[in-house]
């Protein structure tokens, strides 16, 4: 999972009550549609349960932990 597009989630999830909102009461799926988001990080963001956005972020960074999110940028 890209942390970057981890970050701006959260940050728009911060910065946006409206959004915020949506990702925590069923909304979810519509909203992540404006990210470019691969299938595991979409697949792993729905299947969050959460009720405020501390436990989204807190469940986020536990699966970033233990996951291999970096982005591979080849040699050359």
């Amino acid at each position: 999972m890209s942390k970057l597009h981890i970050n701006a989630i959260v940050t728009r999830a911060l910065l946006d009550d409206e959004f915020k909102a949506a990702i925590l009461n069923g909304q979810r799926k519509a909203r992540l549609a404006a990210f470019d988001l691969t299938d595991k990080e979409r697949e792993t963001i729905l299947s969050i349960k959460s009720h405020t956005l501390d436990q989204f972020v807190d469940q986020l960074e536990i699966w970033l932990e233990n996951s291999d999110w970096r982005v591979k940028i080849p040699a050359g």
